[in-house]
């Protein structure tokens, strides 16, 4: 493996923040609290450095809330964990990028996938209402999350699309990739 090659194109991406492994309540806090002093340096306007923080927050938590719903047995690969997950934070000239990754039940891809595209078809100034209308009339699941983390991204990102993409696994198991940009 050439490791200056990576080295490199990891520098220009601008790469702040990355981390592929098992999520632990301690690394969330230290993967908050490192992209925090990250921005401080990276990011003058305020707004923008609250918005992504929010956002980055939102994403990394998800993880870590949700990480438990792949059981190891049905993965049935040796070389990959189950409570594995992908975190990729870059500053681009334009716009901040996050990219997360992770297993999940392939029996949510659909109900995941139509939530995401109903978020990407409301426009910007109605999700403010949708927000309002799901913390109204959604119960809590045991995890404290009532679907509202998507919703909050959106309205964050500024009428970002979000994007994603599944990658069937195996019969049970799905990769879900996550990406959210937000304009400098």
């Amino acid at each position: 493996m050439d490791y200056l090659r990576s080295y490199k194109n990891i520098y220009d991406q601008n790469i702040i923040l990355l981390y592929k492994g098992e999520l632990t309540f301690d690394l969330v806090t230290s993967m908050i609290a490192t992209l925090e002093e990250r921005l401080e340096e990276l990011e003058e306007n305020r707004k923008i450095k609250k918005k992504f923080y929010n956002v980055s927050t939102e994403c990394i938590q998800n993880l870590y809330y949700h990480l438990d719903e792949v059981n190891a047995d049905e993965l049935r690969i040796s070389t990959y964990d189950s409570r594995s997950a992908l975190v990729m934070i870059a500053a681009r000239k334009r716009f901040y990028s996050l990219q997360t990754g992770n297993y999940i039940p392939s029996e949510k891809v659909s109900s995941i996938q139509a939530r995401l595209d109903e978020i990407n078809n409301i426009a910007p100034d109605e999700l403010r209402a949708l927000y309002k209308r799901v913390l109204n009339e959604q119960e809590f699941s045991d995890k404290g999350t009532g679907g509202l983390g998507f919703i909050d991204i959106a309205r964050k990102t500024g009428g970002e699309k979000l994007r994603y993409k599944f990658q069937p696994v195996t019969d049970n198991v799905s990769y879900f990739t996550f990406q959210v940009r937000l304009p400098r």
